[in-house]
C-alpha cells in the first residue's frame, strides 16, 4: 500500500513538473508572438469611443509582417498605430483589413523592423474548442504588460450583442487583453482572440474564436477579399431553441430568401449562426444555401457580394463635422434598417469649428438646400463652391424614458473641405 501511495505521489509530482514545463514553455513563446498596440484617430466614426487607445495582439506573418488584433483596439477610423514587440522599441503599423462583423482588424508593419527572435503565433485552425478546457489570456491587462490570466472554457455560444460567435470564459480579460492571443494550455494554439468582459460581472468573458480567424487570414494571405458576403437579409434569435438563422427581414426586392426561411447548410456545411454563416462563405461569390421553408427543405444557388473592408470607407470633412453614408458601420445592417432607413447621410462627429453647436453626432442629413443628397462625393462636388448651406436633420433624444425624434434646420458656414480616407 505504501508503495503504491509513492508512486501516486510521484506521478502527481511529474505531472505538475510537466505541466509547469508546458506552461511555461508557452509563455516563453507568447512573449515573442505577442505586442502591444498604442492607437491614435485622426477623426473618430460614430462606433469611436475615444481618440486614443491601447490594446494587444499577436504576429502571425513574420514575413509580411502581419498581426491580429480587435478591431475596437486599431480603431474603425483612419489612426496612427504603433506595435512594440517585448522589450523593443514601437514601430508603426497599417490598418490593412478591418471586419467589424467579427470585431477583427490586421495591421502591417514592415518586416525588416520586427525583432530577429519574434516568435509567430500559431492558430488553432479547427473547430476544437472543448469545455471546461484549460486556457490563459495573453496581454496587457491594466498595464501590466506581458501578463497572463487562467480559467477555463465555460461554453461556445453566439452572442446577439456581440454580434458573433464567442467562446464563454472565467478567464479574466481585462481592459488591456483586447486583442491579444486566449490559448489553449493542452496544446499550446491560440483557440481565440481576447475581445470583452461584461462589466459588473465575474467570470464571464469573451473571445473570437481562431476558426474563424484563420479563414480570414488565408483569404488576406492569398490577395482574396475575405469580408463576408452580402445577404441582403435581418436574422432573427432564439436562445432558449439555439436558433439564430431564421430571416426576419429581406432588403432587397429580387432577393429569392424570404422572412421565415431558416439556414441550415451553406456550401455544403451545417450552419448554425451568422458568425458560421458568414466563415462557411467568405471567398466564394456563388453561395448554395439547404434552407427550411413552411416545412420543407429546399435548395438556393446564390449569388452574392462581400461587404468589403472598414479600410475602404470614405468620409467628408466640412466645416470641422465628418459625414459619412451610413449610421454606423455594422454589417448587420439592423441599426441602419431602425435608424437610417432611407440610407442617408449622417453625422459621425463633430469637432471644435463652424459646425460646433450647429450639427452634431447621429444627425440624419434629409436635405441641403432643399436637395436630397445620399453620398459623400455627390456633397464635396455640391459644396465646393458654396460659401453657407442650410441642413434639415434629424435628431434623436430622449424624453424622460422614451426615445424621440425630431427634425431641426441649421444654416452652416462652408470651410476645410476634404475626404477622410485610410492610407492605401
Amino acid at each position: 500500500m505504501k508503495k503504491l501511495l509513492g508512486i501516486l505521489v510521484l506521478g502527481l509530482l511529474w505531472c505538475n513538473v510537466a505541466f509547469a514545463v508546458s506552461l511555461e514553455s508557452i509563455l516563453e513563446k507568447a512573449n515573442r508572438y505577442t505586442v502591444e498596440i498604442y492607437n491614435s484617430i485622426e477623426r473618430p466614426f460614430i462606433e469611436e469611443s475615444s481618440y486614443a487607445g491601447k490594446g494587444t495582439g499577436f504576429l502571425v506573418n513574420k514575413e509580411k509582417g502581419l498581426i491580429i488584433t480587435n478591431a475596437h483596439v486599431s480603431g474603425s477610423s483612419p489612426a496612427t498605430n504603433e506595435v512594440n514587440f517585448k522589450n523593443e522599441e514601437p514601430i508603426p503599423a497599417k490598418q490593412v483589413y478591418i471586419d467589424p462583423e467579427l470585431d477583427l482588424a490586421i495591421l502591417k508593419v514592415e518586416p525588416d523592423l520586427i525583432p530577429d527572435n519574434a516568435l509567430e503565433g500559431q492558430l488553432e485552425c479547427k473547430f476544437n474548442y472543448h469545455q471546461g478546457a484549460n486556457t490563459v489570456a495573453f496581454g496587457h491587462p491594466y498595464g501590466q504588460n506581458f501578463t497572463i490570466t487562467r480559467g477555463i472554457i465555460s461554453g461556445i455560444r453566439f452572442d446577439k450583442l456581440a454580434g458573433f460567435e464567442a467562446i464563454q470564459t472565467d478567464t479574466p480579460i481585462n481592459p488591456g487583453n483586447s486583442g491579444g492571443p486566449f490559448i489553449d494550455i493542452s496544446s499550446g494554439l491560440i483557440i481565440g482572440i481576447s475581445s470583452f468582459g461584461l462589466e459588473d460581472t465575474e467570470g464571464l468573458n469573451f473571445a473570437l474564436p481562431s476558426y474563424h480567424v484563420c479563414k480570414v487570414l488565408k483569404l488576406f494571405q492569398e490577395g482574396k477579399d475575405p469580408s463576408p458576403l452580402n445577404f441582403n437579409i435581418l436574422f432573427s434569435s432564439n436562445d432558449r431553441l439555439g436558433e439564430y438563422l431564421v430571416v426576419s427581414a429581406v432588403l432587397k426586392k429580387q432577393n429569392r430568401l424570404q422572412v421565415s426561411d431558416r439556414i441550415l447548410k451553406a456550401n455544403g456545411v451545417s450552419v448554425l449562426n451568422p458568425t458560421g454563416l458568414s466563415t462557411a462563405t467568405r471567398g466564394n461569390e456563388n453561395v448554395r444555401l439547404e434552407i427550411e421553408r413552411k416545412g420543407k427543405t429546399i435548395t438556393l444557388n446564390l449569388r452574392l457580394k462581400p461587404r468589403g473592408s472598414l479600410t475602404n470607407r470614405k468620409g467628408l470633412v466640412v466645416s470641422n463635422a465628418l459625414i459619412e453614408n451610413k449610421f454606423i458601420s455594422s454589417y448587420s445592417e439592423t441599426s441602419e434598417k431602425v435608424y437610417n432607413p432611407n440610407k442617408q447621410l449622417v453625422v459621425q462627429s463633430v469637432e471644435a469649428g463652424l459646425a460646433s453647436g450647429k450639427l452634431k453626432g447621429r444627425d440624419i442629413i434629409l436635405f441641403v438646400d432643399g436637395k436630397k443628397i445620399t453620398n459623400v462625393d455627390d456633397l464635396y462636388n455640391y459644396l465646393q463652391d458654396k460659401d453657407s448651406v442650410q441642413f434639415i436633420l434629424r435628431s434623436r433624444g430622449y424624453f424622460g424614458d422614451e426615445l424621440i425624434f425630431y427634425d431641426r434646420h441649421e444654416t452652416l458656414k462652408i470651410k476645410d473641405l476634404k475626404f477622410l480616407e485610410f492610407d492605401k
